[in-house]
């Protein structure tokens, strides 16, 4: 199923009042940073002041802009070699494209899944998952059951991140393979993913570490 979702800025035409995205560029929409940088742009903003609207870096930001202009979404000034200040313009002040939506779940709601969506939790996973916790909140499991939620950042060198992730998956198998588990206890899950959220900002010295 798909439906059509528009965007409108307030500048004046220069070719043509609209821009109509279908079939292969629309993958280039399926990215939520990307609508939600055409949510705030308005008559334009620069690399900085997406930046800090958006809460990353201007490095990430730049990358985004770069791959909507190379669509023909929007457009780039160009204001010297601080890539910081280059400036994005929305390309007409219309741009509409088709934007695919997925199956109800199964509490009825409509989910939206734009075309070329990746997501890092299949939904199945994230389901039963979702619905473990429910019942571990009502007390399914007893009282003596073990949980853990965590959601860590931080800047690290990629000897550091190799590092972490080489001791993540040596407690793995100290726990999770067939045969080393107890098979009278309760069955447990882990779902854990390592993965960069975001470039190192533009202009910063890059640590040697």
């Amino acid at each position: 199923m798909a439906k059509w979702r528009e965007f409108t800025f307030p500048i004046k035409p220069s070719q043509g009042t609209e821009i109509v995205i279908e079939e292969d560029r629309s993958q280039i929409l399926a990215d939520p940073l990307r609508l939600g940088m055409l949510e705030i742009l308005e008559e334009g903003k620069t690399v900085t002041e997406l930046s800090e609207a958006l809460n990353v870096t201007d490095a990430r930001v730049l990358y985004h802009v770069r791959r909507l202009a190379e669509a023909g979404i929007v457009k780039v000034e160009d204001f010297g070699d601080d890539c910081r200040e280059w400036r994005c313009l929305p390309a007409a002040p219309t741009i509409r494209f088709r934007e695919d939506l997925g199956e109800e779940d199964r509490e009825g709601n409509d989910r939206t899944e734009p075309i070329g969506n990746v997501e890092a939790i299949p939904a199945d996973v994230a389901g039963q998952f979702n619905q473990a916790f429910r019942e571990a909140t009502e007390g399914m499991y007893g009282l003596s059951f073990q949980v853990s939620i965590n959601h860590n950042r931080a800047r690290l060198s990629e000897a550091q991140a190799a590092d972490f992730n080489r001791r993540l998956l040596a407690l793995i198998e100290d726990y999770f393979p067939p045969g080393k588990g107890d098979r009278s206890g309760i069955k447990y899950g882990f779902y854990g993913m390592l993965t960069p959220i975001d470039l190192h900002p533009l202009g910063d010295a890059v640590s040697e570490d």
